[in-house]
Parts: structure tokens; sequence; C-alpha cells
């Protein structure tokens, strides 16, 4: 990252020098308006891509794998809270700053309210937002009422598959906080800064499991790292959190990570929960910028040869799913232990000292965590920085090269008399007509050939997404029809009236977190993988169909220089304008296009009907005449089981239709709001790449020459003026090309 923040500098320096070469020119001369503005535009351009690029580092893994720990060994400090709980929601974000400081984003109380809401649909006997009274935590009589049923709750529903209920969790924890965090929120959503002393305060929120459901984001910059300001660390959710909302949010910062470093626990080993989301990461094609971390637990071990036998059976599984896996085997908390060492605690110290007296392990450990930052070294210059640095030095020699040209014809123009200046401008004249037919072109090409990308576009969405013939749908519909789970299991003889109730709202809860899980695993990776297609087949066909224009650009130039030495002037080397590349990162940034979370897939609606407990009366009242006709009676579990059955049925057919129309609703904001803005982004991004080949400046010689007439300017000076000008600009031109070559 050194060498790359050293030619960072050096090409935003010599978009300084640029500007200054400019201001110099309007200070001695009198300039047409506008002469420089497309370089100066280019030039701003150039210095906000630098400004904004990044490189998504994002840390995922499974609950208790040490994720936390390992980036807080990154960091070289204790800056994470390690072993948070798994209902927090927050994907924290790590960068270098001047400054240490934690940045809180709480939720609104939009946000809060329906997100308890969604809690407690898939809960019995909560009904929280009736009629035109939705609830609203702020109220308490809403909040007395959302104690009372919490309460009254059965273990069954406080304690699902041996864990505490997710759902149960979160109500709680918001009621619970809601006293110490209701100043803080507000109808948007607040931000809350700490620095320098302060910093540690963001774990009051973040670490603390009534406080941090508040939370939207965490959002923290490190004054000791030595990376690059627009490198982005992010501490992920558990993949295995037994709430699929988290993996959603998961999977929407997934999205754009340019790298993402997967943790896996030597205790542990490569388990299902592994699978499933290394599956899924492979369905969005994300699979090729996956590096792997085995967090080795030192005590967990009797050798080392014991750790690398489970490190290589980890490899040997992981190649199932990841052909060649890169796997790095590092001890994260001998790694931070070590960074912290001056301050660790008594009992902290004695386990590193334990741990350094066998030499193996920690050299094991040191040599993993140097080949993984030499490997992270690699994959931020290599695949991503210097490309981007070549092209920002690429427009600048483009510049360079227009500049030159401008003080050799302007200074030409200036050492002639007027009617040879007036020839001259006539002379070339043609040539500024044919660039401009040429760019009208361009344009024309552009916006013709939008009409078929985004129609192409449409079908494709349209395809994935048909109701009737895509593979989608059929799928999602498929796996709601085949869900039958033993609806026995749910029901008992108990006679109480609220019995048949707690079974039937479990019966949809289950059902409820079934498909948001498959959702998450299953249908949310495949829109995400479809996008990547899409995104590349919009690249792919922009660039195609502009590509003759690049010829078509450099041939033009190659007459007009033609012409310009044919009229006794040379202009020096000319740079020749590449093929444009297309920057969708920067045109989503510029024009504030996001990919449609896809969170919100999991927010359809399905509520509960009451027919389930009309079948359920009515076969109480058959049961009633089968005694008095004296014949066989069926047991109250029995109806119970019978009801919940029919009952499933009418839900299955709401969850088709729920989810139907909410996938219609996603389809149509993938199509409007992201790829057709995109589309228009990107081609108005390559238009100005390929003006910016065009030096359009042969129209104010004429009114150069005017002005200075006119201003009694002595042409003496205007002309050594320009020489020196020319001595900067070659300067500058010789720095970008050196920058260039360093790049190379």
């Amino acid at each position: 990252m050194k060498r790359y923040k050293e030619l960072k500098e050096e090409i935003l320096k010599a978009g300084r020098d640029f500007r200054a070469l400019f201001a110099e020119a309007g200070k001695t001369m009198p300039l047409p308006s506008g002469t420089f503005e497309r370089w100066g535009k280019t030039l701003d351009g150039i210095d906000r891509q630098i400004e904004d690029e990044s490189f998504r580092v994002a840390v995922v893994g499974p609950i208790k794998s040490g994720k936390s720990t390992f980036v807080n060994s990154l960091l070289k400090g204790d800056y994470l809270k390690r072993g948070a709980g798994v209902v927090t929601s927050i994907v924290t974000r790590i960068h270098h700053g001047e400054t240490l400081a934690s940045e809180l984003t709480f939720k609104s109380w939009d946000e809060i309210n329906r997100e308890i809401t969604h809690a407690a649909e898939l809960l019995p006997g909560i009904e929280l937002s009736t009629g035109e009274t939705p609830f609203d935590l702020r109220k308490e009589g809403h909040r007395a009422e959302l104690t009372h049923v919490l309460e009254s709750l059965s273990r069954d529903l406080l304690i699902t598959e041996d864990a505490r209920n997710v759902h149960t969790v979160l109500l709680t924890s918001y009621l619970k906080g809601y006293q110490r965090m209701e100043r803080l929120i507000g109808p948007d959503a607040v931000i809350r800064r700490f620095e320098g002393e302060d910093f540690s305060s963001h774990r009051d929120y973040s670490g603390d499991e009534v406080l941090a459901v508040y939370l939207k984001d965490v959002s923290l910059t490190i004054d000791t790292v030595t990376w690059d300001a627009s490198v982005e660390i992010a501490d992920c959710q558990g993949s295995d959190s037994p709430n699929p909302l988290h993996l959603s949010m998961i999977q929407d910062y997934l999205v754009y990570a340019d790298l993402l470093v997967y943790v896996i626990s030597s205790r542990t080993g490569l388990r299902r929960a592994d699978i499933r989301f290394l599956t899924m990461i492979r369905e969005m094609g994300i699979s090729d910028n996956t590096t792997f971390v085995v967090n080795c637990d030192f005590s967990e071990h009797d050798s080392v040869e014991n750790m690398e036998s489970i490190v290589a059976k980890i490899t040997e599984e992981l190649s199932l799913l990841i052909p060649e896996p890169e796997v790095h085997t590092v001890s994260a908390l001998y790694q931070l232990f070590t960074s912290l060492e001056p301050t660790l605690s008594e009992r902290d110290r004695m386990r590193l000292e334990q741990w350094r007296l066998d030499d193996a392990f920690s050299s094991a450990s040191v040599s993993g965590m140097d080949g993984f930052m030499t490997a992270l070294e690699e994959k931020l210059t290599l695949q991503k920085y210097f490309i981007a640095l070549n092209n920002h030095a690429e427009r600048q020699m483009m510049i360079a090269s227009g500049v030159n040209q401008w003080i050799t014809l302007n200074r030409e123009m200036l050492s002639r008399d007027r009617d040879s200046a007036s020839r001259l401008v006539s002379g070339l004249t043609h040539h500024l007509e044919k660039m401009e037919h040429v760019k009208t072109m361009i344009r024309s090409t552009l916006d013709g050939a939008l009409k078929k990308v985004k129609g192409d576009i449409s079908g494709n969405v349209d395809r994935f997404f048909d109701d009737s013939k895509g593979q989608l749908v059929t799928d999602i519909m498929t796996h709601i029809k085949n869900y039958a789970p033993d609806y026995e299991k749910y029901c008992t003889d108990d006679e109480e009236d609220d019995a048949f109730i707690r079974a039937m709202g479990a019966v949809h809860r289950d059902f409820r977190q079934n498909i948001d899980r498959f959702l998450s695993e299953q249908i949310n990776p495949r829109i995400i993988g479809l996008t990547k297609e899409l995104e590349d087949a919009l690249n792919d066909d922009l660039n195609n169909i502009t590509a003759p224009y690049g010829l078509m650009i450099n041939d033009v130039l190659g007459e007009y220089r033609l012409a310009v030495e044919e009229l006794g002037i040379f202009l020096g080397d000319d740079v020749a304008p590449d093929l444009p590349d297309i920057d969708m990162e920067m045109a989503r940034k510029v024009s504030g296009i996001h990919f449609p979370s896809v969170s919100t897939v999991l927010e359809y609606s399905l509520r509960v009907r009451a027919e389930a407990m009309l079948r359920f009366g009515a076969y109480n009242i058959v049961n009633l005449v089968k005694r008095f006709l004296s014949k066989p009676q069926k047991g109250r579990a029995e109806l119970c089981a019978k009801a919940l059955a029919d009952g499933m049925n009418r839900t299955r057919k709401e969850a088709v239709e729920a989810i139907g129309q909410h996938l219609g609703s996603y389809k149509e904001n993938l199509k409007f709001q992201y790829f057709y803005k995109l589309a228009d982004a990107l081609a108005d991004q390559l238009f100005e790449r390929y003006a910016e080949g065009f030096h359009d400046y042969i129209g104010e010689l004429g009114e150069l020459t005017r002005r200075v007439d006119e201003t009694g300017k002595d042409k003496e000076a205007v002309l050594d003026a320009l020489g020196a000008m020319e001595k900067e600009a070659i300067r500058v031109f010789r720095n970008v090309d050196q920058v260039k070559m360093m790049i190379e």
C-alpha cells in the first residue's frame, strides 16, 4: 500500500500542477471563456474518483469463529467487542483516519416499530397492528401490552432449537432498552460520534444486547493502522445467525465487496452452516474473491502436527466447494495479544507466555499472518488500485498532450500576421467540425443503443421473475407446496381456550421462519448472481457498440495532425486516446444508484387468518353430533392437527400470493430504479471519456488573437509566457509519464 499511496499522491499533485498552469495562463493573457473547462472537469473527476475509490474487505463466518478477534489482530488493538451476541445485525465498518473515532447510526422510530411488528407476527397471540392504530413503542400502553404478552409466553416459545428464540429476545431487548434510548431515537436516523478518549463509548451500545438492537450502522476510524483510507474492513454478523434477516443484511454488503475473508474455527472445523454459506457465495458469483483464515485456538491442539492435520482436512473439504482455496493458518488471539502485550492483564500475559514456550505454534501463526497480509496487499494493489491509477494516468497524459498542442497553436497564431492567422483558423475549422460530427455520432449511437440494451435487460429480468415459467418463482412455489410439518407435535388434548391459538401460532411461526430462511439462503443469492451477470453483459454491450469509434477518433485526430503539419506547425509527440474503461462503481456513486436491498425480499406480508380457528370449531361441532349418534369420536389433539393442516392449505396460498406480488414489485424496482439508471450513467461516462480524446480549442485561436490586440497586450510578453508554460507542461507531462511507467 505504501507504493500505491506514493503514486496516488503523484497523480493528485499532477492535477494541482495542471490547474496552476491554467491559472497562470489566465493571468498572462486574455483567455476566451471556458478555455480549460473540459480539462478542468476531467481533473475534478479524477480527484473525485481517487477520493471515492474504495476496497471493501468483508470478514465473514459463523458465530464464535473469531471474526472480531481476527479483525482486532489486523488493527493491532482491541477496538471491536469480542464475543458479541447473536441478536445484533450490525455490520461494523472500519477505516483508517486521522482521529480515533466511532460513529453510531441509530434506527428511526418507523424502522424500530416495523421490526417489532415483524417479529411479533412470528409469535402466537400477539397482535400489535390492528386497524388504524399500528404499534408504536413510544406509547406506554403498547409497551405494557407487549410486556404482558411476552411474560405470558410458554417456555417452548422462548426456547427454539435449544437456543433463545431470536424474536422474543429482540422484543425483550427493545423493551428493556427503551428508557435509556428514547431520547436518542428520532423520526429519522440519528448519528452519534465519539472521538479520542471517548472512542470506547461505542461499546456501551454495540456491546450491550438491549441497546445494540437500536443500532443501524457502526463505523470506526482507526488512527494507528497503516493502510490507505480507501480500504474498508467490515466485521459482519455471524453467517449462521438464527434470524434470516441478518443473513440478508450480510448479502447486501457482499454484493459489492472486493474481497471476502472467511474465518473458520479450528475447534469446530467446516460445519453444515459453513457449507450452506459457501454454497450461497458461489451462487452469488463471488467465490473467486474469497480468502480463508483458519483461526486456531492453541489450547485446543496437542501439537502443531495435530493443528496442521485439521487445517489440511478443512482445506480438502473447502476444495469441494471452492477450487484451489487460499487458506491461511492464524491464531487471532495470539496475534492480538502480541500487539497488546504492554497493556495485557496478568492472566492474559501468562497465556501469551505459555504459548510462546512452544515456538512451533507461535511461528505457525506469525507465518500465517504474514502470508495473509502479503496476499491482502497483492489483492489491494494488483487487482484493483493500480488498474485504476493507470486509467487516471492515461487521462492525465491526454490532458498534457492537449495542453502542449494548445500552447504550440497559440504561439503560432500570435507569431503570424492577421491574414496568415485567419488562414490557419480556416484550414483547421473543417477538422474541428469533423470532430464535432464524430462526437454527435457517438452520442446518437449510445442513445439509440440504450433502447436495445434496456430492452434486453428488461427481457432477462422478466424471464427470471416470471411467475409462470420462471425457475425462481417455480422453486418458491414448490418449496411452499411441499412444506408439510408434523402437525400433531403442535397439538395436545388440552381443553384450554388458547391451546389451539398457541398451536396455530407456532405452526405459522415455523412456516414463516422456514420460508424466510429459504428466501435468504436459496433465492437472494440467485438474484444477486443475476445482477452480476447482467452488469457484465451491460458493460460488454456498451463497449462493443462504441468500440469502432475508438478507431474513428484516432483517424480523425491523425487527419487533423497532418493538416496542422501541412500548415507548417509541428505539435510534438501525441498521445493517442485509448478506449475508455467503464467504471461501474464510479457510475453508481456519481449517479446515486443503489442496488435494491435483498433484505427487502423478506418484507412480504403474511398473516394468520381466523379460518383455521373456524375450522377447529366446525370439527368440534361435528364431533359433538357424532357423540349423540354413537359414532367413533376423534380426540381433541387429532381434531387440532386436522384443523391446522386445513388452515395451512390457506396459508400456503396466501404465501404464494404475497411473495409473488412482492417479487413483482422488486423486479420493477430492479429494472427501472437500478439497471435502467445504471445504463444511462454508464453511457454518459463512456461519452465523456471519448470526448476527452478531442481538443476543442481550434475555434478559440482567432478569439485569442483578437483579444490580445484589443487589450493592447504585448505579444512578445505573451509569447514569453507561453514559452514558460510549455516548459512547465513538458515537466508535468514527464512526471505523469514516469508515474504511468512505474504503475505498469
